[in-house]
């Protein structure tokens, strides 16, 4: 019951780390509300664009980019606007070239998305460049919120974890309470009386780690066909994400480093108790 208890302890705080992945990755994926306009200037030369091109592909947090050249800009307008009619009377297409610029909302600090857009828009051949950012911060700081809510809640309950863990042991050194007076009595000494139980903290920490952790597995598996329908439903195709290898054995190592942790302060407390 002990282990159990421990294992659902665990597995809460990192399957909310787990949603915040997968709410990263999904929020990832909106390249197209993250779009950065840059418009050329009229005598821009092929050149021009083919360099500007290549830079801006090789810039950080770019998913893709898009030239949009002068005729595609009016039929565009013309479709979305239906101003065809006072188009034709100005006898010459006033738009100029762009580039489309699709960018991961979460790959930098929206400071940093600024000042990159501020320096495309000093790039040679760019005329101005227009982007809407607000909502990316405001997306961040709604994510950095959720992540500083879950490292509290985590603390909260590793703290838990170990009060678990100190009470278990704690009940079994008082079980055997008569055994460890009589080894102090003849020579044992603290540490040879506390290895036992640390041995027995560590080994139903790591036991509990394994446990969050398949807990977390058949979440993910169940709630995959949900999220399938849902995504259906939108046209698009979204898989959960669950804890990596390395993830899992950190989870398992952190979940062993709490039971002896508790494990520790139980007997130390019993051991202060005896040899005083």
């Amino acid at each position: 019951m002990t282990i159990f208890a421990l294992a659902i302890v665990l597995a809460l705080p990192v399957g909310l780390f787990a949603a915040l992945n997968n709410l990263q990755q999904l929020l990832g994926q909106w390249r197209d509300q993250a779009q950065i306009s840059l418009f050329l200037h009229q005598d821009a030369t092929e050149q021009d664009v083919q360099q500007l091109q290549k830079q801006l592909q090789s810039s950080t947090g770019v998913v893709n980019v898009r030239y949009v050249g002068k005729s595609a800009a009016l039929q565009e307008f013309e479709k979305n606007a239906g101003m065809t009619a006072a188009i034709k009377i100005l006898g010459e297409n006033p738009l100029p070239a762009s580039f489309i610029v699709e960018l991961n909302p979460l790959s930098e600090s929206p400071a940093a998305l600024q000042a990159q857009i501020q320096s495309w828009a000093r790039l040679p051949g760019v005329a101005s460049a227009q982007s809407d950012l607000h909502w990316v911060a405001r997306l961040q700081a709604i994510l950095a919120l959720g992540k500083t809510a879950v490292w509290i809640l985590a603390i909260m309950l590793a703290v838990g974890a170990i009060l678990v863990m100190g009470n278990t042991i704690r009940l079994h050194i008082a079980q055997r309470r008569d055994e460890i007076d009589i080894a102090s009595l003849v020579g044992a000494t603290r540490a040879f009386i506390r290895r036992p139980f640390l041995y027995q903290g560590l080994i139903q920490g790591a036991i509990a780690g394994i446990l969050a952790w398949i807990i977390i597995a058949i979440t993910i598996a169940i709630l995959q066909g949900p999220v399938d329908r849902l995504a259906t439903l939108y046209g698009t195709r979204f898989e959960l994400l669950g804890l990596t290898g390395l993830e899992g054995l950190i989870l398992i190592a952190i979940s062993a480093i709490l039971g002896w942790l508790g494990s520790r302060l139980a007997v130390g407390q019993h051991l202060d108790h005896t040899f005083s």
